[in-house]
This record gives C-alpha cells, sequence and structure tokens, in this order.
C-alpha cells in the first residue's frame, strides 16, 4: 500500500480444480464454441497477497484472472493474521464463503476450522466451518457445519450444522464443532 511505512507482501497461491461454473438463471454450460472442452467445471486459481506490516490484501481469482473490488483494511478479510485457538480447534479467518455483502462486525466473516497443529490448512486439513450471518432481527450470528463429507455439488457436505440454533459468538459456534467432533470420534471409538 502507498500508505504503508514498512511493506512486506506475502503471496500464495493456491489451484481448485473441478470448480462448479455458476450460470445467472441456472442455464447448463452453453458455449459458443464448439469445440469447447471446459463444461460446467473449469480450474480456478486464487492469488492472495497480504501486506505482513499493514494487513492490507488483494485477492485475485478466476479462470480469467478477475480481481475483487480492490485492497482493503484486513480486519474482516483475516488474512495475514495466525489462527484463533479456540474449544481445541483451529480458526483459521478468511474471506466470506458465500460472499454475500455482511453488514460489518468485529470479527473477521469466516473461519475455516482445523485441529491442533496444522501450519498452512489444506482441504484434506478442514473439519468445519463457521460463517458470520444476521438473524431475523439483523443481529450478528455464527452458523457452523462440521463433519466434512463428500460433495456432489460444491466443495464439502457437511455432516452437522447448526442452522436450527446458530450460535451467537465464534466461540460457542467453535465449541458446538468440538463436541460434533468428539462425538464421532467416539462413536468410531465403539
Amino acid at each position: 500500500m502507498a500508505s504503508c511505512t514498512r511493506p512486506s507482501w506475502s503471496v500464495d497461491v493456491r489451484t481448485d480444480p473441478g470448480e462448479f461454473r455458476e450460470r445467472h438463471g441456472g442455464d447448463a454450460h452453453a458455449c459458443p464454441n464448439d469445440t469447447c472442452d471446459h463444461g460446467d467445471r473449469y480450474e480456478r486459481t486464487t492469488v492472495r497477497i497480504v501486506c505482513r506490516s499493514c494487513q492490507a490484501a488483494l485477492v485475485i481469482r478466476g479462470e480469467d484472472a478477475s480481481t475483487s473490488k480492490g485492497m482493503t483494511a484486513n480486519t474482516t478479510y483475516g488474512y495475514g493474521h495466525p489462527p484463533r485457538t479456540v474449544a481445541g480447534l483451529l480458526l483459521w479467518p478468511g474471506e466470506p464463503w458465500l460472499n454475500c455483502g455482511r453488514l460489518g462486525s468485529d470479527e473477521p466473516y469466516d473461519y475455516v476450522v482445523t485441529r491442533k497443529g496444522v501450519t498452512r490448512p489444506t482441504e484434506a486439513d478442514i473439519v468445519g466451518v463457521i460463517t458470520q450471518g444476521r438473524s431475523k432481527r439483523r443481529a450478528v450470528i455464527w452458523q457452523a457445519g462440521a463433519l466434512p463429507a463428500p460433495a456432489t455439488y460444491g466443495r464439502f457436505n457437511w455432516g452437522a450444522t447448526n442452522e436450527d440454533k446458530p450460535a451467537r459468538t465464534v466461540a460457542a459456534a467453535a465449541k458446538w464443532m468440538a463436541a460434533r467432533l468428539a462425538e464421532q470420534q467416539a462413536g468410531g471409538d465403539q
């Protein structure tokens, strides 16, 4: 950033194969090129650039390297921040999974959750996700999904969610998730 007195950039690149190509109105893939080979799925590349000094973040993603709406302060994106330890789990802050225009809070929008000991989360390490939402009365709530299962549509299906009773804090959502993981482990130990 031009205003940063000590810029120190960290760059991370991730490629996600088989990303579903969304269509407006739900139409199937309709490419005018009759020799098209990319179909309804594509390989999405995400480049994350973070200034370790001022916490500014720039995210570039897509098949065509489209960019997000410029640079932002890192209070809600969370990039470059270390994970939080809550209820024996690591909560990695990041950009909203469903970029739905959150109304703002003091917390990062979403967290990818792993067990302790992970230094750089990969898809195989993820045990859940905690996402920020709004209640009917517009209060900030935290929805959690735990126990990842193979998905037929999107990245994960969750074996358990707290949709019927979302948490009021990130810590409460993490404790709910830790309880579901403990139940799963206890069931597997029998």
